[in-house]
């Protein structure tokens, strides 16, 4: 990952303490939002098996909360972003088959080591990873990822080394600011706290035919 500017907010939230962060979430219903990050959500974002795809938001200069985030080492270097990594896991008593991955921000290499280099899923993980011209700070859908999902599963995101598909493979995204170890790629679990790194919710099948019928609206 070094050498990758992977790019997204970071802070941590503190009492009485200055919070510098970024975080990125899963959206499943496309409104844009996380229900599991933002208190205000009513729509779940909840994986059904009408579920065929998942958007992938990273925000690069604000916290959680909405505040402004900037980077921790050197306050003026911009939260820009020139890549991202991506690291997920499907869990739960159902199952989560991926099938592909459709960026939505013009970045076209691939900077993983497995796969086309841009795409890799093996079991129950999937990693992606692309680079490409740098983008200033804000708040990007990088991608929509392409899924079947059967039974009742959730995806949560995971940190460096979590994963069997490799042992660099991890979650971050590349950056102007340096970092805590000085790559310019801002990395979950160092950089920021995992806790930053909302997935869906996990879903209740009674409320399967309810919610499908509230999505409709929305579309």
């Amino acid at each position: 990952m070094k050498g990758c500017l992977l790019l997204l907010a970071l802070a941590t939230l503190a009492i009485g303490a200055p919070a510098y962060s970024q975080y990125l979430f899963l959206d499943v219903n496309g409104d844009g939002h996380n229900s599991l990050a933002e208190s205000g959500e009513v729509l779940p974002d909840c994986l059904y098996p009408s579920t065929t795809e998942v958007s992938i938001y990273f925000d690069t200069n604000h916290n959680p909360d909405g505040s402004t985030a900037v980077c921790d080492q050197t306050a003026s270097d911009p939260l820009s972003m020139n890549s991202y990594e991506i690291l997920l896991r499907a869990s739960g008593s159902g199952s989560v088959t991926f099938n592909g991955w459709t960026d939505n921000v013009g970045y076209t290499t691939g900077i993983i080591s497995k796969g086309d280099n841009k795409f890799y899923a093996s079991g129950s993980d999937v990693w992606i990873g692309l680079s490409g011209s740098l983008l200033p700070p804000g708040r990007y859908k990088v991608g929509t990822l392409s899924v079947i999902v059967t039974g009742l599963a959730t995806l949560s995101w995971l940190p460096v080394g979590a994963s069997g598909i490799s042992a660099i493979a991890g979650t971050a995204f590349g950056t102007q600011c340096e970092g805590n170890d000085f790559d310019n790629t801002y990395t979950i679990g160092l950089d920021f706290p995992l806790n930053y790194a909302f997935g869906t919710c996990y879903p209740d099948a009674v409320e399967e035919m309810t919610w499908g019928r509230i999505k409709q609206q929305y579309h």
